[in-house]
């Protein structure tokens, strides 16, 4: 099974590249869960599926399985039933979970859920023909805190703009800090212009392009209307080809 994680500032359209692969991945016939690390809850919606049920509130059960004494953290809590219990399918068969948010002011750290989320990317059971999609949380804090720790590849989603190389070598740095061997890049919101080109020369030198996503108000007008970008046919073309690159170099 693959395992791929998708990080990015907000706003980049991270979860749009996630949603986007998963639908494509699915309609191949591989086995396809999606979970939404960011504590804005956006890719279920975007695939499809409302009403999900986010991890950060099974209270009672991390409660039970996440915390020990003295405020630590079991390192193993057992996982093993939350995907069927607490995840919902989309019209494709995409499985999709939330790990959610903190909903008052005040409440404290965020670890007992990242806890939680860790333990189910350990130990969640795959076969060969199955993806497993992480649409993390914005900015590139996660990396610092291990969550993507063990992924068969990182896929940083960048606009066009100098400063967005500058967030990508940071990106290389803290992948590289907990063991991502395999980083590539998407870039989403291309217009071709000289600037742009110059850009994918500076990346390219040492980082692999996956692909690019021109802009388009396609995705606009499938945020307006609250209905998934794949029933609109959003630039298609340029996703499927990124995931047949990623098929290619994970294989």
């Amino acid at each position: 099974m693959v395992k791929i994680a998708i990080s990015g500032k907000g706003g980049v359209g991270k979860t749009t590249l996630a949603a986007m692969l998963a639908y494509l991945f699915a309609k191949d016939g591989y086995t396809v869960t999606a979970i939404d690390c960011d504590s804005s809850i956006n890719l279920p919606t975007v695939l499809g599926v409302e009403n999900i049920k986010p991890m950060s509130e099974l209270e009672e059960i991390i409660e039970e399985r996440v915390k020990g004494p003295l405020g630590t953290f079991r390192y193993n809590p057992k996982v093993d039933d939350i995907f069927e219990e607490y995840s919902e399918k989309n019209e494709f068969g995409v499985r999709v979970l939330a790990l959610g948010t903190i909903e008052k002011g005040g409440e404290g750290c965020f670890c007992p859920q990242n806890a939680f989320l860790r333990a189910i990317l350990r130990h969640a059971i795959f076969k060969k023909k199955d993806v497993l999609l992480l649409d993390m949380e914005a900015g590139i804090e996660h990396l610092g805190r291990g969550t993507a720790r063990g992924v068969d590849l990182l896929i940083a989603v960048i606009e066009p703009g100098m400063r967005s190389v500058e967030t990508l070598r940071r990106i290389e740095k803290l992948a590289a800090d907990i063991g991502i061997e395999r980083i590539a890049v998407v870039i989403n919101k291309y217009i071709d212009s000289e600037g742009a080109k110059k850009l994918i020369e500076e990346i390219e030198r040492d980082a692999e392009i996956l692909g690019k996503i021109p802009y388009n108000q396609c995705f606009i007008e499938a945020d307006l209307e609250n209905i998934p970008p794949y029933k609109l046919n959003c630039e298609i073309e340029a996703f499927e080809r990124i995931k047949n690159r990623i098929v290619e170099i994970i294989s």
